[in-house]
């Protein structure tokens, strides 16, 4: 995906905010994406559920009757028909649903404009939702700026599972929650993946959180996907030097080791000033950067079964 900059008193410029990525994510598991901000995670989530317009390449959908569907060429009655199975959970409980709406009203209305009107039929349906994501029933007449941000959360959830969908995109579902709701969310969301068959792309920059909830982890660096593989051996036995530094970075959950300074193995941040550089896109922060990450780019590749990196030092 290409996006066009306008920078003050400079000429245009093209930022390629995801390049090359291509992921699979099959029924029932949580794929983690992580990186820094600036990465591309949000940017990907959207495209792979069509919200926004891809400039090549294609996004596919197995539907729930495993019949191929293509997401970024749908319009239309086919697009509003494949939308219901794509879903996302925002990152902000307090500005992705109206404070000034009563939670019943925050599921009705979705419900009600794919056909289902019945009082009947949308209180069942609610009813599910509620107690899937641990709500009771007696907040359906509440206000939702009455409600903590972890019941926020859970109507957000509720509101994506209200047409069984067969992909969810989870955009930093709990950055903004307490540590001790933390953990409620994720199991809710790793329940829903196992009991219903739903396909999560879990988008986060913790990789501690990562470890919890991920079946598999993808590392993202400036639009490229620079280390896959399954969880355990991500964080076991990590490849690339960007995901080494993220695992370095993680805090120590040891409360007699939270005065130790940790040592991060890389220099600076993103670089904003040359968002598409030549060569490896990490070179320019890596520890052990050769002549050939200058001007070559390391396609991703297996080095172990099942573990991907783009590296030159593999």
């Amino acid at each position: 995906m290409v996006f066009r900059k306008k920078p003050f008193l400079r000429e245009e410029t093209h930022v390629k905010a995801v390049d090359g990525v291509n992921l699979k994510i099959r029924r029932g598991e949580v794929l983690g994406l992580v990186g820094e901000s600036g990465s591309g995670k949000t940017t990907l989530g959207k495209a792979a559920i069509g919200l926004i317009k891809i400039t090549s390449g294609k996004v596919k959908l197995y539907r729930r009757d495993n019949t191929p569907a293509d997401v970024s060429s749908a319009k239309g009655s086919q697009w509003k028909r494949m939308r219901a199975e794509l879903q996302m959970i925002f990152q902000d409980p307090y500005s992705s649903i109206d404070p000034n709406m009563k939670v019943y009203d925050v599921l009705r209305i979705p419900l009600e404009a794919h056909g289902i009107k019945k009082k009947a039929q949308v209180d069942t349906r609610i009813i599910s939702v509620f107690d899937q994501v641990g709500l009771p029933a007696d907040i359906f007449n509440d206000y939702v700026f009455q409600l903590s941000g972890g019941q926020r959360q859970r109507v957000g959830i509720a509101r994506v599972l209200l047409f069984s969908p067969s992909f969810v995109v989870a955009d930093e579902p709990v950055s903004m929650l307490d540590v001790s709701l933390k953990g409620d969310i994720l199991a809710i969301i790793k329940k829903i993946s196992e009991n219903f068959e739903v396909a999560f792309l879990f988008i986060t920059h913790e990789m501690a959180v990562a470890r919890v909830i991920s079946d598999r982890i993808a590392v993202m660096y400036l639009g490229q996907i620079v280390e896959l593989g399954t969880s355990e051996s991500i964080v076991s036995s990590p490849l690339h030097p960007y995901t080494k530094a993220l695992l370095e970075a993680t805090p120590y959950i040891d409360p007699s080791k939270r005065d130790i300074l940790k040592q991060v193995n890389i220099r600076g941040d993103i670089n904003s000033d040359r968002p598409d550089p030549s060569g490896c896109k990490f070179h320019a922060r890596c520890p052990y950067v050769m002549d050939v990450c200058l001007t070559q780019i390391p396609s991703l590749k297996e080095k172990e079964s099942g573990h991907d990196v783009a590296c030159w030092l593999y």
